[in-house]
């Protein structure tokens, strides 16, 4: 059977001289057009196309760093040091329109990655009956490739809508994606109208749920290619987000009683043995704890660019940029609700910059930009299930508080256990939890949104609620220039 030529934009001559599991994952390969040489003729053609697709969302642009930045300064937990508008101080300042080069970017970072991903799915069916006939793949190994790209374009569908839509909650017949589920070849298939919400939502989970049934089932200690591959258990805890996201509490419970057990100390009952880690600071330093769930690597020859990476945001000079310092004036940081020696105070670096004092968050330590950015992790499976257990009941019930206590009490080890019957109590306190826990990981965003909260004000910017046009980002105007039917926000 003569193998079909593609002409691809993705991958893909094979990288060589791998030497870790991760970077055999994700390290990039080149862009190049391949006009005479089939990319699915060898196995190792097609798992350098695999790692090809995760090298899109590996992207300093998207989750090598700037998107869990962009979701983080939003809201009033840090301040703004350099008014720089390259390092996100439009965002941080409520200021966007169409063509900031954030709004632009970002965009075009996550659909690049979609477009991968539908690139390779398409080659993989194009040549299915080759690669089984000359036994290139087990049918096996073709059902793993094919869950993991469908499992990155459901991830990416729902990023998309974290910033550049209105909140499911809100309306879902309001605008979502496009949703791209073809390979996209010239700029003659641009024109395409957003999807609503609700079918964005059902597309995400459509991809999901596909990915699941392909995936192979994973099982035993928490390691280093079951962080940065996708796999069931990974798709589960992504789950859990859009389903919070969503309101859909019953189904958040489902997918977390596949990863958490039924009491404390609270471990996964099956799969992947996932638990939290006894040391906070572990987490961010040693990358492959029990407590990641899926992150994106980093070594010195794969480095997620120039103002690009966590630290740079987020940590005090000489590592970081002195960007985006914590806002000692916001509730999170005033609150008396976390002990002065919670570990998540602690672990901070002091700096004094034109004579006024700060605090820089110090879960990003390396230089140069090799920590793992975090995606989703253990500690916000067990809050979401926390969440949807007391929202579903309408009553704080023991496995919910005991939820909360595991992640509070983690930081707090001497500190006396949390005892809240009240549900609008317990939420309050949760989501204060959830600030605390997940500062500089790109969750405030999307927890501000799903719960129609305002972005509280902070130094001199003034709060914004969902009625403001800020609310959500701008559709970028290279989109609106090159495609005749997208829907703007307004």
């Amino acid at each position: 059977m003569k193998k079909r030529i593609i002409n691809i934009f993705l991958v893909l001559l094979l990288a060589a001289g791998f030497n870790s599991c991760y970077d055999e994952y994700l390290s990039p390969v080149p862009e190049t057009v391949l006009s005479e040489l089939s990319v699915f003729d060898t196995k190792e053609r097609v798992e350098a196309q695999i790692r090809g697709v995760y090298s899109a969302y590996k992207s300093g642009q998207y989750l090598g760093g700037r998107y869990q930045v962009y979701n983080s300064i939003r809201g009033d937990l840090f301040l703004n040091l350099q008014t720089n508008g390259v390092t996100g101080y439009n965002t941080w300042n409520h200021n966007l329109d169409p063509s900031t080069m954030e709004v632009i970017n970002l965009w075009g970072a996550i659909y690049t990655a979609v477009n991968r991903v539908n690139m390779f799915i398409e080659g993989m069916e194009e040549n299915y009956d080759n690669m089984m006939e000359e036994n290139i793949l087990t049918q096996a190994e073709y059902d793993e490739f094919m869950g993991e790209a469908y499992a990155l374009r459901g991830m990416a569908f729902h990023h998309i809508i974290q910033l550049y839509a209105r909140p499911y909650n809100d309306d879902p017949q309001n605008w979502g994606a496009i949703l791209r589920i073809t390979a996209q070849k010239s700029s003659e298939e641009n024109d395409m109208a957003r999807a609503t919400l609700a079918d964005t939502y059902i597309q995400i989970l459509e991809d999901f749920s596909l990915a699941e049934s392909l995936l192979p089932e994973v099982s035993g200690a928490n390691n280093a290619a079951r962080i940065t591959r996708m796999h069931q258990g990974t798709i589960s805890a992504l789950k859990t987000r859009v389903y919070l996201q969503m309101g859909d509490y019953s189904n958040v419970i489902a997918e977390a009683n596949k990863l958490v057990s039924a009491s404390a100390p609270f471990t996964a009952p099956g799969g992947v043995q996932y638990a939290l880690h006894d040391d906070f600071e572990e987490v961010f330093t040693l990358w492959t704890t029990s407590e990641s769930i899926f992150s994106i690597p980093m070594t010195t020859t794969e480095l997620p660019g120039t103002q690009n990476f966590l630290a740079h945001y987020f940590s005090d000079a000489p590592i970081g940029g002195l960007e985006y310092p914590l806002n000692h004036e916001s509730p999170t940081w005033t609150s008396d609700e976390f002990p002065a020696d919670d570990v998540r105070r602690l672990l901070t670096q002091e700096r004094t910059f034109q004579g006024v004092d700060y605090k820089f968050i110090h879960k990003y330590q390396q230089s140069p930009a090799l920590d793992w950015a975090p995606v989703i992790r253990y500690a916000e499976v067990l809050l979401n299930l926390a969440e949807a257990e007391v929202r579903e009941n309408n009553s704080v019930t023991g496995r919910a508080m005991a939820l909360l206590n595991a992640v509070f009490l983690r930081s707090n080890p001497g500190a006396a256990a949390l005892d809240i019957t009240n549900v609008d109590d317990f939420i309050d306190r949760l989501m204060l939890e959830r600030e605390m826990e997940f500062l500089g990981e790109g969750l405030n965003n999307m927890d501000v949104m799903r719960t129609l909260s305002e972005f509280r004000p902070k130094a001199n910017v003034s709060a914004v609620g969902p009625g403001s046009t800020q609310y959500v980002w701008p559709i970028p105007q290279s989109e609106l220039n090159t495609n005749q039917l997208v829907q703007p926000n307004h």
